[in-house]
């Protein structure tokens, strides 16, 4: 697998906004610490997010979270709006109920709950040269683009392209691995949905985005990946389980990650 290091750490407080960049992360109850604490409901209850709306894409988020503070704005300008996460709920419901034109309700949630796939999926991890080699396939996306659409957690530098995928099996098989001193397991890739093909910053569908991928994977497939066993080649990223028994401790910029043995899931 190369010399493995985390080389990027990105949470995103309110589940589908924008991320905030750590060189340190606490790990939380099955999530990292204020990843996905907060999410954003209809009223028949479902999520509002880029699988949804492009709308979300169109909302600028900046954060303070020390502070508890949230500032939003539209991309394209005007008034920004500051709010206290917790203390403030019902003004960010008014913005935001105003902003997708339907009544929205902010939800706080500290136990890893409101992730895409709870418990199951604590965090996401790419390697940079996947994104790389996507990127040079597919010209017109910068690195930075692709961190936007595909909004994983962690991001491993020092390894080929795709050996991220050697942190799980085939289906029904695991890989637990360390990264500093928190281990986790590999669980299965991501299969992508709805949200990468859409432009992070205007909500706008790129249609060949899908098809692309695919075309870039096909020619890139390292030799014995497990991903065929899996679908389809629209994959990327790796599903990763936090034990309960890592909660409070700490990864960081620049720890390795080091394979330790293969798991059969439950």
């Amino acid at each position: 697998m190369g010399n493995p290091i985390l080389s990027r750490i990105r949470i995103y407080p309110v589940k589908s906004l924008d991320p905030i960049e750590l060189n340190e992360a606490v790990i939380g109850i099955h999530s990292l610490r204020y990843d996905r604490e907060f999410a954003m409901l209809s009223e028949d209850g479902g999520y509002i997010n880029g699988k949804r709306t492009g709308k979300v894409n169109q909302l600028k988020a900046e954060f303070n979270l020390p502070d508890q503070l949230i500032r939003l704005s539209l991309r394209t300008g005007g008034e920004e709006r500051e709010f206290h996460l917790i203390k403030e709920k019902d003004l960010i419901e008014k913005y935001l109920s105003v902003f997708f034109d339907t009544k929205v309700y902010f939800l706080q949630n500290t136990n890893g709950e409101l992730m895409d796939i709870p418990r199951a999926s604590s965090v996401t991890i790419v390697s940079e040269a996947s994104l790389v080699s996507l990127s040079e396939d597919i010209v017109e996306h910068s690195l930075d683009d692709l961190r936007l659409r595909f909004r994983a957690n962690l991001e491993i530098s020092g390894i080929k392209a795709f050996d991220e995928e050697l942190l799980f099996g085939d289906p029904g098989m695991g890989m637990r691995f360390r990264i500093g001193d928190v281990e986790m397991i590999g669980i299965s890739p991501r299969a992508r949905c709805n949200v990468p093909p859409r432009n992070p910053l205007t909500g706008e569908t790129d249609k060949s985005f899908v098809r692309n991928v695919i075309k870039s994977r096909t020619g890139t497939l390292p030799e014995g990946s497990r991903i065929p066993k899996y679908g389809n080649l629209y994959h990327l990223t790796v599903n990763t389980y936090l034990p309960e028994s890592e909660k409070d401790k700490i990864i960081r910029v620049g720890d390795t990650v080091e394979l330790i043995e293969p798991v059969k899931l439950n």
